[in-house]
């Protein structure tokens, strides 16, 4: 696996993207009605036979600012596949992608997105960013990028909640369309914090979507605390961009 991280390392760096870069999807279900209404898109790493996970390459991208290449990378395949759908399945659709901090940090992340958006004639608000998890201070550009996106009519998340005290500096930070609350919220041992984060959401105008859904009961009690989304094995894993087009972007028969 070593060589194959390298391999996708090198591709960044030499901006040869598309031979070693690419993304699936996962499915995001309405936990009441069992139905897709979405996908986030999800980076791989590839190398021949070899799928490489965004954990072992994605943390060096951000340190070393690949990170911003490859983001924009993969914003234009995602748009360029979601523009592909037919519009009448595509408009009912969320799609969500994972933005980095550092890549909120360029000056003009946001100008260059919404650009994408307006290239391939999608609408923003269709399209949610999910603001991935990071122990990176907030700067001013950061926040200049979150209110460009949202005046826009794009959607915001912030991703991989997991505890009351990191919920509470991101609604005060910022207060978004979604917060998606990590896998580990469904523990039992950690139902009655998940719970209480659960609780102080409703004070806000924010739905939310959880990881790690596995089986009915994980469905049964979300949808009894108020949680309308969620994604996990119960419904799909992670599919390829041909496996969810066929599965989950036909149109309705009848």
């Amino acid at each position: 696996m070593e060589k194959s991280i390298h391999f996708v390392m090198q591709c960044v760096e030499k901006n040869k993207l598309d031979a070693g870069i690419d993304f699936v999807i996962q499915p995001i279900f309405d936990l009441s009605r069992f139905v897709c209404i979405g996908g986030e898109i999800l980076v791989r790493g590839t190398h021949r036979r070899h799928i490489v996970p965004p954990h072992l390459f994605i943390g060096e991208l951000e340190m070393n600012g690949g990170i911003v290449s490859m983001g924009d990378y993969i914003m234009a395949q995602a748009f360029r596949y979601i523009a592909d759908q037919l519009p009448e399945v595509r408009d009912k659709q969320l799609f969500t992608l994972n933005i980095s901090w550092v890549q909120l940090q360029d000056a003009s992340f946001a100008k260059r997105a919404l650009s994408m958006l307006a290239r391939y004639n999608l609408t923003p608000r269709h399209i949610v960013f999910e603001i991935t998890d990071s122990d990176l201070q907030p700067n001013e550009q950061v926040s200049l990028n979150l209110h460009a996106l949202h005046d826009a009519g794009a959607n915001l998340a912030w991703d991989g909640i997991g505890s009351l005290e990191k919920l509470q500096s991101r609604l005060a930070l910022y207060t978004p369309d979604y917060v998606k609350l990590d896998r580990s919220c469904l523990a039992s041992d950690k139902l009655g914090h998940t719970f209480t984060m659960l609780e102080y959401i409703a004070n806000w105008d924010v739905d939310v979507i959880i990881e790690g859904i596995e089986n009915y009961t994980h469905v049964s009690t979300m949808l009894r605390h108020g949680v309308q989304y969620g994604q996990g094995y119960l419904f799909s894993r992670p599919v390829s961009k041909e496996a969810f087009h066929q599965q989950y972007m036909q149109p309705e028969l009848g």
